[in-house]
This record gives structure tokens, sequence and C-alpha cells, in this order.
């Protein structure tokens, strides 16, 4: 049984409603009210003075195409940026702007996106001189073209903010048709753009993606991620084991991925731990496996990251084990995987 067969996600598609108020505030700011249009696709205002509900993607999108058509503005997602808050995406948004580098906030943002929306799944493309952060549609998820250009505007504007100005992707691609007017995506993005593409993503070079952040601050990323992770257990209905791996995962971050602290976690004894595991045909130990063996898949491809760092963030104490284990997972060390790729 693989990581992902342990754990669920919500089956009906979600927004966050802070984006959705982030929307509205956009909407008014062309004199239109968008309490009306609120109104108009069914979506409860009160639900917007809630950091931590959700709306349907489906209502949001029907907002977003009201919108347009009352704004007159088909680029109106560009400008959804500019009233993004510090909390809109809960504690997701101090995680970013205390993260190392871009690279190191992009990872993020591709962990912890199913907080935004779960319509899209993140993925990060490495190539040789530039990277992309992709935004991958979900089968039979739907989304406005409005949505992808405030995502992406909204994250070259923390892009920027973060790095004090330093940062400038080098090329966009979306999958919208090309609009009438051009000027306010070559304005705001002073890159090259490909229209009618067949993906959405976004370019930086890796030597930017590397640059590091001046309000980096590791130990309170990491207690955000913290606050990340509860929320994201909150979101749905879960198994007892993904919410285990979950914790594992956290755990490893702090260099403790033992049972006996994860059950602590849960108010209980490693003993019921392991029962409560069993019950869903997996155990702590294999938990532990399979996570280590998808992340430091992950990791190794990762040419810019350490082998010796890899072991340490996977919770071992000897590199040398974890050479052995990925030897068992892989049939070849970390340093044959890494050079064949």
């Amino acid at each position: 049984m693989t990581l992902e067969d342990k754990l669920t996600v919500p089956t009906e598609a979600t927004t966050l409603s802070s984006w959705a108020l982030a929307i509205c505030r956009t909407i008014d700011s062309y004199g239109v009210e968008s309490g009306e249009l609120l109104q108009q696709v069914g979506i409860n205002p009160t639900l917007l003075q809630d950091p931590n509900a959700r709306i349907p993607t489906k209502l949001v999108t029907q907002l977003w195409q009201l919108a347009v058509v009352t704004t007159g503005d088909e680029s109106i997602g560009l400008k959804v940026a500019n009233f993004v808050q510090p909390t809109s995406f809960n504690a997701l948004s101090f995680s970013l702007l205390v993260s190392e580098s871009l690279l190191d906030a992009w990872e993020r943002v591709k962990r912890y996106y199913e907080i935004i929306s779960n319509v899209l799944e993140m993925k990060i493309e490495r190539g040789e001189k530039e990277s992309a952060l992709c935004f991958i549609r979900l089968p039979e998820k739907h989304y406005a073209d409005e949505a992808i250009d405030a995502f992406m505007a909204t994250n070259l504007s923390i892009s920027r903010q973060i790095s004090h100005g330093q940062l400038q992707p080098s090329k966009l691609e979306l999958e919208r048709a090309t609009p009438i007017n051009l000027s306010p995506f070559h304005s705001l993005f002073l890159c090259p753009i490909e229209f009618n593409s067949d993906g959405n993503r976004i370019y930086f070079t890796n030597e930017a993606l590397n640059i590091p952040f001046p309000s980096a601050n590791r130990a309170l990323a990491l207690k955000n991620d913290l606050a990340v992770e509860e929320y994201l257990a909150q979101l749905s209905t879960q198994s007892f084991s993904s919410k285990v791996a979950k914790e594992i995962v956290i755990a490893m971050s702090l260099d403790n991925p033992e049972r006996e602290s994860i059950a602590k976690t849960f108010h209980m004894s490693s003993r019921n731990l392991q029962r409560k595991l069993k019950h869903e045909q997996t155990s702590f130990s294999e938990l532990l496996d399979s996570i280590r063996k998808d992340l430091a898949l992950k990791y190794i491809l990762n040419s810019e990251v350490a082998i010796i760092e890899i072991s340490f963030r996977l919770g071992f104490k000897d590199p040398s084990n974890f050479t052995r284990a990925f030897k068992r997972w892989y049939q070849k060390s970390p340093l044959q995987y890494r050079k064949q790729k």
C-alpha cells in the first residue's frame, strides 16, 4: 500500500472563504456591489468573515463569471493580488513569508495548496537553467481562467514582496485564450507570456529560486507549518492512518519521527496507536517507511540538496542507515540514483 492509498481528500471541490473575500474586494474596487453578485450565485456573505470557512468552487467560478461581465474587465483576476492579506491563506501565508528561498516557498505551496482550493495540485518542474511552478488540473474538477490569473499574480506578488523586489519570472504559460487586451498581463509579469498553452506554469531561473530571502526564519516557518497541518487535519474526514502520516512528516522536520512521540500527539499509548493502525491494515513502521521512500525520491531528484541533508530531513540519525534504506527501496545507492538522472 502506497502513501497515497492511505490519504484521502474531500470529494467536493471547495475554496477557502478568504480567497472569495479577496475576489469581492477586487469587484468592489470597480464600483460594483459584490454583495449583489454573491446573492446571485448563492454564496452566504457571512462565510467570508470566517477565515476557516469553505465555499463550493462551482459557486466561486460563477462569481468570477459575473465579475467579468459586470466589470467588463477580462483581466480582473490579476487585480486580486492587490487584495490578498497576510492572513488570507491561513497560517500558510506566514510560512511563505519566512521561507528560506522561493524554492522553499514553492515546496510549501505544493504541499499545502489544498488549503486554498482542492481543484488543483501543484508540481515543481525542474530544468537545467529554469524551473516552473505548475498548476495541474485535477480530473473532473473545474475552475475559472480568472482564478489562475489571480493565483499567478498572487504568486508573483508574494515572490517580489519576500525578496524585496529581487525576483522576476522568466516566462509564463497559461491555458486561457489570448485576451483582447494584453497590456495588463505584460505590464504585470514583465516576461514572455504564452497563451493557449498546454498547462499553467510560472518560470524562474534556478539562480533566482535559490536566492536567500531576507526574512527567512526556519524555526518560525516550522511552527507555522504545524498550524497549517492542524488546519488540513480538520479539512476533511480522514482515516486515522492519514492523520498519523501527517504527524510523521511534521516530526521528521523536527528530527523525531518516533512512535512514542507520535502517539502522545493523539493522547494515547504507543500500543493503542499500533492497534488503531492495524484496524486500517497498516502499522507505524509501514507508514514511516512509505513516507520516507516517497520523500527520499523527491529529495534525491533535487541535485541541490546534499545527500547527508536528505538523511537528516527524513529523520535518520545515521546517514548510513538512510543509504541502506534507499538501496532497499530503489536497488541503488542515493548517489548512484542521482547520477543516473
